[in-house]
This record gives structure tokens, sequence and C-alpha cells, in this order.
């Protein structure tokens, strides 16, 4: 028994499916390099590739052992049943079999030998986990297979044997990123930075069927170099449609791992089809076809006997249908009995569908008058604002049946995908909170790193100043005032909006009042400290959300709090309870998070998640983070954080956009600004600013109403009995104002050379200034402006005028005057 599970273990190593192929790949190489070539020869070009390739899945049980058996241990390499020394000295062995062979045959061959180990090496323990690059060495192997055989029967490969190492370089390149599709849960748990990984499954498919588009137009150069028979263009042509069966529904249909599973199966036979039409061409119909019917068959058996009994058989991420609809329905039941109802839900009525695959279940779940209801599958939809939720039911089963993952980290690596617009998507954490409940929260999920650098796909752009702007010293805004700058926030499209602090007075606490009575299309938040008065006050209003704060850096805690750690989370622990139990959107904000200690701020955030927090914010109240450790800080406390996360950021050495952005990339999901950037001391991170950097710097959409942002600010700038500085960004009079004569004509024939992004997106203009580093381009746009055509000499008279400094003088205005209107 422990024999034959020792030759099943090589067996499984092997993986005969991948090695047929590879053998087919020499012969080609060598049958189209001379077609007249002998037996024997023919039979080492597909040997010793073969021998190679089976040396090289040695290899990677060897090096790949502890990494892939964490990731992937559905993978039948490693084996899991054979010893390191065991795959490392076959590797050996096989190696050096394949070079003697080699030798024998054409010395030559020892170089393409060696290089193709280094890279079976290298692509094992280096580049497996590099993306694209991983990919395309992978590739290079089999077109090194493919010069070998060339070589068997010559002393160098022919140069009409380029296009088909290269139709196979690329078809490999093409067909294992299909795998890596199929792998991307365990490559990135794993920490393989494969491309699927880094940009999407959406990116891998096509990158992926680009690939492969190009791999088949090497091939048929390959056809025009070797004319063409019948025989080999038949099977050309099966290799091709089964391309297409295998490629087509990653395009047509949700990518998921099954179905990219099933995408590589047939791309296992495909290409094996597309190297027996090239083994046909050149070895002729009586033997080609014949050997390429045998490769078919052996690798479509050894798939299912091997391949689908680890990838399938093993696979316990398939969730039950029933199942989910049972928790769904038993969760609704709970949410429904609750007296407080959902009350941070008012006035929100929204058809929300969840669609799950593996297994494929869509759930339509409709929230109206502070509740949620599922509609049955023959019940007429309402006409409502449609929200979609995407994700497998291994994702949905690991958040809400297992506990061991969370909304966040699900969403941050695209593991669940959600079209809605960022004031539903707050609202829809908030409802994946209730569906989670404590059993959900309570489980531990380990910390580890989550992919940054990246932004996620909706940032939230919340705006604080009617709260935080307010504390600007000597600004006091009326009721009337609060409410007319709120309207405007909602209009811009701010999905939420920080309007106060309840407990300063009764004033206070009116004008947040009026601000919620006139339900706005944006959720209104207000701040409390973590004592009862606080939130009584904050649940008095009406506000929709609640967000606690409190200080949790050594100076609060010792010098202004006078408390301990544990003092400090059982406050929180109280405060959001408060808040959740009067049914509103609870946040917990860490002040002075920045200079707090990351273990301790994990441990706060975490005992406000288990009270039943919604989301979380982290504050750099003194202004005194980098960018470097603002993305560092939020990275870290993010590995365990198990809600969305937000950054607050104040100005004081002028990087608080700067923060904002870095805390974005660091795995935060929502950003604190106000407009023109006012409130305490040297102010927070400007909402103009942000909004454009990720606009016009990031490509990401905030989804607001760009063009209403300078109004805004001039409409702020009033209310604080100020102007808008002229060199403000974004909002500024000068801030698509050209003078200098470079500029002008840099722009003249390229507005992007001098402008980052078109002044019509802000709905703002470019305008031409005349000073004294205008050239004679500005003098030419300016007179343009007015319908004016200028002679050269009178431009020539107007620079000078420019260069004494006689801007705005009569002089030049009356050598613009006798200019000719243009005809």
């Amino acid at each position: 028994m422990r024999l034959k599970e020792i030759l099943f273990a090589h067996v499984e190593t092997w993986r005969p499916y991948t090695a047929c192929y590879v053998g087919l790949v020499g012969l080609a190489g060598a049958a189209l390099a001379d077609p007249a070539a002998s037996p024997l020869r023919l039979l080492c070009a597909w040997a010793v590739p073969t021998i190679g390739w089976l040396a090289g899945l040695y290899g990677g049980d060897y090096f790949d052992r502890n990494l892939d058996a964490t990731a992937k241990p559905h993978r039948p390499i490693p084996s899991g049943r054979m010893r390191p020394g065991t795959a490392l000295g076959m590797l050996i062995g096989l190696t050096a079999a394949g070079g003697i062979i080699g030798l024998a045959v054409n010395w030559r061959t020892i170089g393409l030998v060696l290089v193709a180990l280094l890279l079976g090496i290298a692509y094992s323990s280096f580049f497996k986990g590099r993306g694209l690059a991983g990919n395309a060495v992978r590739g290079l192997i089999s077109a090194f297979a493919c010069l070998f055989g060339a070589m068997t029967v010559a002393d160098l490969p022919p140069a009409t044997v380029i296009p088909l190492a290269a139709a196979f370089w690329l078809h490999d390149t093409g067909s294992n990123l299909v795998g890596a599709l199929r792998d991307v849960d365990g490559d990135r748990e794993g920490g393989y930075a494969t491309l699927p990984v880094r940009h999407g499954l959406t990116v891998g498919v096509r990158v992926a069927t680009g690939t492969i588009l190009v791999a088949y137009l090497c091939a048929v150069a390959q056809f025009v170099v070797s004319s063409a028979t019948v025989a080999a263009l038949v099977v050309f042509a099966l290799s091709t449609a089964a391309a297409v069966a295998a490629l087509a529904p990653l395009w047509t249909q949700e990518v998921t791992r099954l179905r990219a599973y099933r995408a590589h199966t047939v791309l296992v036979l495909e290409r094996v089809l597309l190297a027996g039409a090239f083994v046909t061409l050149g070895c002729g119909l009586v033997v080609g076809v014949p050997i390429t019917a045998v490769a078919l068959v052996c690798a479509w058996g050894s798939q299912r006997l091997l391949r689908a009994r680890h990838e399938l058989g093993n696979d316990k991420s398939t969730v039950d249908a029933g199942a989910v609809l049972s928790f769904v329905d038993q969760q609704l039941a709970g949410l429904a009995a609750r007296e407080t109802g959902l009350r941070a839900l008012n006035g929100w009525a929204r058809l929300i569908e969840v669609r799950l695959s593996e297994p494929d279940l869509a759930i339509v779940l409709c929230t109206a008058d502070n509740a949620v209801r599922r509609l049955s599958a023959d019940e007429p939809e309402p006409e409502l604002p449609r929200l979609t939720i995407t994700t497998t039911g291994a994702v949905f089963a690991a958040i809400f049946l297992d506990g061991t993952s969370n909304p966040r980290r699900a969403y941050l690596t695209r593991a669940l995908r959600m079209d809605a617009p960022a004031r539903d998507m707050m609202l829809l954490n908030q409802l994946f909170n209730e569906f989670r409940g404590p059993r959900g929260r309570a489980t531990a999920v380990p910390r580890e790193p989550l992919r940054t650098g990246q932004l996620p796909e909706r940032v939230v752009v919340s705006d604080t100043t009617l709260r935080d702007g307010e504390q600007m010293p000597g600004v006091a805004f009326r009721p009337d005032q609060k409410l007319e700058l709120a309207r405007r926030l909602a209009a811009l499209g701010v999905p939420m909006i920080e309007a106060g602090f309840p407990v300063v007075s009764e004033e206070e606490s009116a004008a947040i009042r009026a601000i919620v009575a006139a339900e706005l299309d944006t959720v209104i938040q207000v701040i409390a400290r973590p004592a009862d008065a606080d939130v009584d006050a904050a649940l008095h209003t009406g506000a929709h959300s609640v967000a606690v704060f409190i200080g949790t850096s050594e100076s609060h805690l010792r010098h202004k709090l006078r408390i301990d750690v544990d003092e400090l989370k059982r406050r929180v622990d109280r405060a959001v309870r408060r808040v959740k139990a009067a049914g509103r959107q609870a946040v917990f904000a860490a002040e002075d998070a920045t200079r707090t200690d990351p273990d301790i701020l994990a441990a706060v955030y975490e005992a406000a998640a288990d009270a039943g927090a919604d989301a979380l914010g982290l504050a750099d109240t003194a202004g005194i983070a980098q960018p470097w450790t603002m993305r560092e800080l939020v990275e870290r406390v993010g590995e365990s954080c198990p809600l969305p996360l937000a950054v607050h950021c104040h100005n004081d050495l002028g990087l608080a956009t700067a923060n904002s952005l870095a805390g974005l990339l660091g795995g935060a999901s929502g950003v604190q600004c106000s407009v023109l950037g006012i409130g305490e001391r040297a102010g927070n991170a400007p909402l103009e600013q942000v909004v454009m950097a990720l606009e016009a710097a990031m490509g990401h959409s905030t989804g607001l109403d760009l063009p209403l942002l300078e109004p805004l600010a001039r409409h702020v700038a009033g209310l604080i009995g100020d102007r808008v500085p002229a060199y403000a960004p974004v909002v500024g009079a000068h801030a698509f104002v050209h003078e200098s004569g470079l500029h002008v004509d840099g722009i003249s024939r390229d507005p992007s050379t001098y402008e980052p992004y078109p002044p019509e997106l802000v709905g703002r203009q470019r305008r031409i200034v005349l000073g004294k580093h205008s050239g004679r381009s500005a003098v030419t746009a300016v007179a343009a402006e007015r319908g004016l055509t200028v002679e050269p000499a009178d431009i020539d008279a107007v620079l000078t005028e420019l260069k004494r400094g006689a801007v705005g003088t009569d002089r030049v205005a009356e050598l613009l005057t006798r200019a000719r209107p243009v005809a």
C-alpha cells in the first residue's frame, strides 16, 4: 500500500495532462525544422522536453512546498506525500538525464537545457508571484522546448520556426494567466502578487485573451512560412474553436473560480490541439493526427482522474443555496422584531440585489419604511433605485456564516463588488453589520496584510465644514446659514455631512434638527464624546449617524482624560452600544490617532467593532503625520480592522491633502474634508483639493458635481468674511490663468502641457492675461478673444510696452484697439 501511495504521488507530480503537451511542442519544432528527420531524433525531440518538464514539476514541489501547501492545498503540486529530498533528487536526476541525451544529439543544446533549468528555478522561487512576468517566464519554457526540438535535427534553430516558438511562448503565458484566475483567492492569501490579485479578474481575462490572440496570429504566420496542409489546418481550426469555447464564458459571464477552472481545463486540451496541428504540418496526416489524438486522450483522462479530484472534489467553498436563503430570512426576521427598527435607514428606499456565484443565486431585498424584506421570485419589484452586490458563495459564507472574514476585507480585495453610490454604500455597510450580528463580529479574523497601494472602488468623501470648519477662530454660522450650506453640500453630492456637536448648545442642536428635517439626500452625522449626556444630545437631533470620539494617544489618556486603556475601551463600548440601541449608525473616531501606539489603536478599534460600530475614523488631530507614516499606520491597524476606515487630517504642516490620499492608499475607504480647508488652527484637508486630486491625478470618480466646487467655495468664503485666495488650487481666480509666454505657447498647441485637467471639468474657463512674461502667442490669443487680428509690428509694440511694466495702460489698450477685426 505504501508503494502504491508513493507511485501515485509521483504520478500526481508529473501532471500528465501538461507533460503530453510539452513533448508535442518539441516534436513540432523538430518536424518543421526537418520533415525528413530520423525517427530516433524525433523521439529525442519529444523525450527531452518531457523529461525537462517533469524536472521542473519536481522543482516546483521542492521550491514552492511551503507556500503552495498553505495557499493552494487543492493543487496536486506540491503533493504533500513526497519528501523534499526526493523532489530535489528527482529534479537533479531528470535534469542530468535530459542534458545527457541533449549532448548526445547536439552538444549546443546544453545551453538551452541550462537556461531552461534556471528559468524553472527562477519561476518557482521568484517570478511565480510577480504578476505577468511570472506567466511570461513560465511560457518561455515552452518556447525553449520548441527550439530544443528544432536543434535535435539542426545545429541551430532555423529562422522558420521562430514564429512557432513565439506562438507557444505567448499562448502559455496567457494559459498560465487563466490558471491564475482560478487560484486568485489562494494566491492572495499566500502572498502571491499575480496579475489577477493586483489588478482584478477582469483585467486578467483581458490580458490573457489578448496574449492568446497574438499567439494565434504568430501561429498563422508559421503556417504562411511553412505552407499549410489541409490536415494541419483542420486540427488548427479545432484548436481555435476550443480556445474560443474556453475564453468566451469569461467575457460573457461573471468570472468565478469555477468558470476559470473550466476555461483552463479546456485550454489544456486546446493547446494539445495547437501543438498537434504543427506536428501534423511537419510529419503529415498519417503520423501527426494519431499522435495528437493519443496525447489528447491522455490529457483529457488525466485531468479527469487527477485534477478534478483535487481542484473540485475537496473544494469546501461550495455553499448550499438553501442555507444562504435560510440565513437571510432568519436575519431579516430578527431585524423586523427590533423595537427601535433601523432609524438610520429612514427614508432610504432601495432594491438591493445580491448576486452569488457558486451557487448561482440572486437575492433581492427591498428597503422601505425603516424595514428590510426579501422579495420572492414571482413578486413584482417596486420602481426603486437598484443597488447590486456581487460575490461568491464562499465569500458570503466567510463573512456571514463562519465569521472568518468581514465586508471590509472582501471589498478591499475585490472579492466583493458593490455597484452603488457612496451614500448607499454607507447604508449598505450598516446593513451588512446588522446582518453579521454579534456572532460575525466576535469571531476573530487573523491579522494579515491587505493589498494596498490602490484606491478602493469607491471613496466616501464626507464634509465637516459645518462642524470642524466652524471651529475656525472667529467663525460662527447662523442656523439658516448652516441649513443653506448643508443644502449646497448635498447638491454637490457629498454623501455624508458632519453637521455639528449637539451637546454644545440648544441652538446648535436646533440647527442640526432643522438640517435633518430638510430630508436632504445625504447622511447627517453629529459627534459625541463617550458620555451619556453627549450621546443623548446627539440622538435627540434625529441625526442618522453618531460619531463617538475620544483621544487615544498617551498624551490624551494621561494628561487630558487621566484614564487607562481599559477604561477607554469601556467608555467606547458603552457609548457605541447606546447609539446602536437607538437604531442609528455608530462610528468610532480615534482622536490623535497618529500619535497613538498602533497596537493600542487596533485594540480600541476592535472594542468598538465588538460593541457594534459600523465604521471607524482615524484622525491626525495635531496635523503631525507625513504621507508615509499615515499610510503605514492605516495599513498596520487595517490588518485586523473589520470595519470601513476613514481618515480626518489637519493641515498644520500643509500635508492634509497628501496625508488624506496616503490614508486611502493604505486601506482607508473614506476621507473627511472641509470646504477651503477651514477649521481649527491651520484647518483641515480642503474638500476641493482632495476631490480633484482623486479625480484628475488618480483617475477616481468621486461622483460629485464638480462644477459646483467653485461657487461653493465662494459661498463659504463669504460666510467666514473672506475671499477665496486667487492662488488657491481648483477654486482660486488664478487656477486657470496663464501669462508666461512659454505656457501660453504650450497650451495653444495642447492644453495638457500646463494644465492638469481641463477647466471645463470644474465649470471654469481658461484665461490668457498680458504681463511682462507674456510672449507673442499671448498677445495673439488676447486679441483673438476680442475678435481681432494683430499685425506683427503691433504685437512687437504691445510686448515692448508690457516689458516696460505698462500692463493695463491706455497704450496697450490703444495698440490692441488698432488691430483689425477678424474677417
